[in-house]
């Protein structure tokens, strides 16, 4: 056997004395890791960047987070949850004023009692609602208040039905009214919003 050969030899017996003992270091520290699982702290701020509420836990979520938060009767309003995933999260009651939901899945999401602020600034209680994500660029949101009026959330725009139809185009900015995909895209959101006024009138 040349020296070669002979320091080859010599490594790989060294590679296995450095490896099987590191191997066994981090297969106790996974061991370790499933036996006391790892808490995590998630923090529900306003668009403006303030603390509104944190909760830990294992295996915590925004949606568990979110869900403890309007359990315990916290202040959501103003709260940042846009992209979040809330499918199915019950949030009756939950005071949603001035929250942004801008790509939130909603879906199933129960907003039976919540709170919303209409255009005329009033305090309105949801009845009953359903979310539309991916009908245009925002989140749609038709419901009925208790007092038996109809809104349509769309975007950050949360107004009475009677007010998109007088005045739809009220966002030229964003949205003009130029026969865009765009545009047409946010007519079709609401256009579905008023047949779901229609089929659970």
């Amino acid at each position: 056997m040349d020296v070669s050969h002979k320091m080859d030899f010599a490594s790989l017996i060294m590679r296995r004395i450095i490896i099987l003992p590191t191997l066994k270091y981090f297969m106790n520290i996974g061991n370790l890791l499933n036996k006391y699982p790892m808490k995590t702290k998630i923090e529900i701020k306003t668009v403006y960047g303030s603390l509104l509420f944190e909760f830990e836990k294992e295996n915590n979520t925004v949606k568990d987070t979110v869900i403890e938060a309007v359990k315990t009767g916290a202040d959501l309003r103003g709260a940042d949850l846009a992209g979040a995933y809330l499918r199915g999260a019950d949030l009756t009651g939950a005071d949603l004023t001035g929250a942004d939901l801008r790509g939130a899945d909603l879906r199933g999401a129960d907003l039976a009692g919540a709170y919303l602020t209409g255009a005329d600034s009033n305090l309105v209680i949801i009845k009953k609602a359903v979310v539309f994500t991916g009908l245009y660029k925002y989140v749609v949101i038709p419901f009925v208040t208790e007092e038996d009026e109809k809104y349509v959330k769309m975007g950050c725009f949360t107004r009475k039905l009677t007010e998109w139809e007088s005045d739809f185009w009220n966002n030229n900015n964003e949205f003009p009214n130029d026969n865009s995909e765009k545009s047409k895209l946010r007519m079709f959101a609401f256009n579905t919003a008023k047949a779901w006024f229609e089929i659970t009138k």
